[in-house]
């Protein structure tokens, strides 16, 4: 019996395991479709940001610091115990203020930098690219990095860290690592043992100098205006000239420089480099027509010492126009053929230089001179005549044209030319009388006179005649009337 009860038992206790496992599973499954059932709430999705502006780098075109472009393997130029770093930056967008700042991370640990606070604000702004002759606008990022005397060669990575503001007022942000090459340090060779030191040799400074120079038009004309230009060289391949100052002294008070000041700023010129500096000029029309002198003082400073000067003058030809006015050149109506016509050009120097080397020359049918005319000088106001003999052709008849050219030179040797046209008719000349009639005219020359006084006789007495006879009858008759 006992057997049996406790068959019983297990069996309830299995039943009942059994159903609350069934249970259990049924609500289960009732929990998760009643969950499956439940809508679920939407969420609200967030307003998307205007899109913010990007940086990239100009590739393609070389800048001012560059050897090359950065598509062509760009490096860092190192030159005078300092590296130029460069990156030209365009935006997609506009930058608030047109403004982007720019700071370096020069690394941690041993590195050839000079070690200091480099950050800084660059504009947008247009620039012409050496290899390009279209402007770019974009942000020229450019630091000049002093290394240390002693440094050790290899590459080096320098982080320019960017940062901006969109129009939005979105934060624009952007890093980019340059690699600069270090070659001129030292060599891995242990170090040569410390000399005695001896005191710094000074070395020659930088002196800036007109190596070349163009004058635009190629004369300064009297009351006209003139533009300048020079190029100035550093005379050191080995230092660079900075904060150089250019001082404009014309000598002539007729010679204006017309910009704003006679003080020109020019920032740097590189070792053993060059620069341009165009000058734009006026003068008055009353100045002499002769050499003046422009002079230039050159104030600035070296990558080593300060306070450095030189000197340079120009030499400017000034030229006064050549004004030159004539009357008299003219023919008479008619020539006769085989006479010699005397004809006179008078020069008027109406100018305010002397005119050299004037002459005059005619070309005329069937007219032929000696050769040219030579007047010579002619001083500013003054004039001077020109006389001429012309040999009419005997084979030449009627109507006859041809021109007097005047020839003339100012201080400079310019010439110039002016001339007018001439005519005239030459006709026969008349033929010579008999030589009787001549013979005649010289045996009694004054035939004429004894005809003259014939004539005042004979008039006389005509009417002295007929006025006596009738005085004397008047007589008679008074005589018979007493």
């Amino acid at each position: 019996m006992n057997r049996k009860v406790i068959a019983l038992f297990l069996t309830l206790v299995m039943v009942f395991s059994l159903t609350g496992t069934v249970w259990a599973a049924e609500t289960q499954s009732g929990a998760s479709t009643s969950a499956q059932t439940e809508p679920v709430p939407e969420e609200e999705k967030p307003e998307q940001p205007a899109p913010t502006a990007a940086l990239e780098i100009d590739t393609e075109h070389i800048y001012e610091g560059m050897d090359k472009a950065y598509e062509n393997g760009y490096i860092p130029k190192i030159q005078d115990g300092a590296v130029e770093i460069v990156l030209p930056l365009k935006s997609n967008e506009p930058l608030r203020n047109n403004q982007l700042k720019a700071a370096l991370d020069l690394g941690t640990g041993e590195t050839p930098f000079v070690a200091a606070n480099y950050e800084k604000l660059f504009p947008l702004e247009t620039v012409v690219p050496q290899n390009s002759g279209e402007a770019q606008q974009l942000y020229l990022v450019s630091f000049r990095v002093s290394l240390a005397d002693h440094r050790s060669n290899g590459t080096y990575p320098v982080t320019v860290r960017l940062s901006a503001y969109d129009s939005a007022g979105q934060p624009v942000t952007m890093d980019y690592t340059v690699f600069v090459a270090i070659t001129d340090g030292p060599s891995e060779e242990p170090p040569a043992p410390p000399a005695i030191s001896e005191p710094e040799k000074p070395t020659a400074e930088p002196v800036v100098f007109i190596a070349s120079s163009t004058l635009e038009p190629g004369a300064a004309m009297a009351g006209e205006s003139f533009t300048l230009k020079l190029t100035l060289q550093n005379s050191l391949s080995t230092k660079s000239v900075e904060n150089l100052l250019v001082t404009v002294t014309p000598e002539n008070l007729m010679v204006n420089l017309r910009e704003s000041s006679n003080v020109i700023p020019i920032k740097r010129i590189a070792a053993g480099g060059s620069t341009t500096l165009e000058l734009h000029f006026d003068t008055d029309p009353a100045i002499p027509a002769e050499k003046q002198k422009i002079n230039f003082h050159f104030q600035y400073d070296s990558n080593k010492a300060l306070g450095l000067s030189s000197e340079g003058s120009y030499i400017l030809d000034v030229r006064q126009g050549a004004e030159l006015s004539f009357d008299g050149a003219t023919l008479p109506v008619k020539v006769f053929q085989e006479d010699t016509v005397t004809t006179s050009v008078n020069l008027m120097n109406t100018g305010k230089s002397t005119l050299y080397n004037c002459r005059v020359d005619y070309q005329v049918e069937g007219l032929s001179t000696g050769g040219t005319t030579f007047v010579g000088e002619l001083p500013a106001g003054e004039s001077k005549l020109a006389p001429t003999n012309l040999r009419v052709s005997k084979d030449q008849l009627g109507e006859v044209t041809g021109t007097v050219t005047i020839t003339y030179e100012d201080a400079f040797g310019q010439e110039y030319t002016k001339t007018a046209d001439l005519s005239t008719s030459i006709v026969e000349k008349p033929a010579p009388e008999p030589e009787e009639e001549q013979k005649k005219d010289k045996k009694n020359p004054l035939w004429w006179l004894f005809i003259l006084l014939g004539l005042a006789a004979g008039g006389g007495l005509g009417f002295g005649i007929p006025w006596f006879l009738k005085d004397r009858k008047q007589r008679q008759e008074d005589d018979l009337r007493l």
